[in-house]
């Protein structure tokens, strides 16, 4: 913010750089809550979160919160895709897809090597991992 400040001071009387300094604070305090409304009411949704995240790092120049925020957001998501792959799994091996099934499973399986999910997942389908 002392950057934007100071670009305002060599172009502005001093006069004027109060007010557009406060009002442009002001706004990002709104812009600030409103994201931070979002991320409430969307229950921390990854997406929400990145938003917010990319917000704290650009404008308010906070690493730090904005590490947090985007650790949360892709541990959310990383939960959501295992469970997404895992119900893919068992609608394919409902349809008898057990070929793409058994490549979702493998894909599935490198990134959450160890799964109960998944493992009950490929179970359900009947597939299993190919030897290698």
């Amino acid at each position: 913010m002392s950057h934007v400040r100071s670009r305002l001071a060599a172009g502005k009387p001093s006069s004027a750089l109060g007010s557009d300094a406060e009002r442009t604070e002001a706004v990002f305090e709104q812009v600030e809550r409103m994201l931070h409304d979002a991320v409430d009411a969307s229950g921390r949704s990854p997406e929400s979160l990145m938003g917010l995240a990319r917000f704290m790092s650009i404008v308010r120049a906070s690493p730090e919160a904005a590490e947090a925020l985007y650790r949360e957001a892709s541990t959310r998501a990383l939960e959501i895709l295992e469970e997404s792959w895992s119900g893919l799994i068992e609608a394919l091996g409902e349809q008898e897809k057990t070929g793409e099934a058994t490549l979702i499973s493998e894909r599935a399986g490198q990134i959450f090597p160890g799964s109960k999910q998944l493992t009950e997942a490929r179970t359900f389908a009947k597939v299993g991992l190919r030897s290698s």
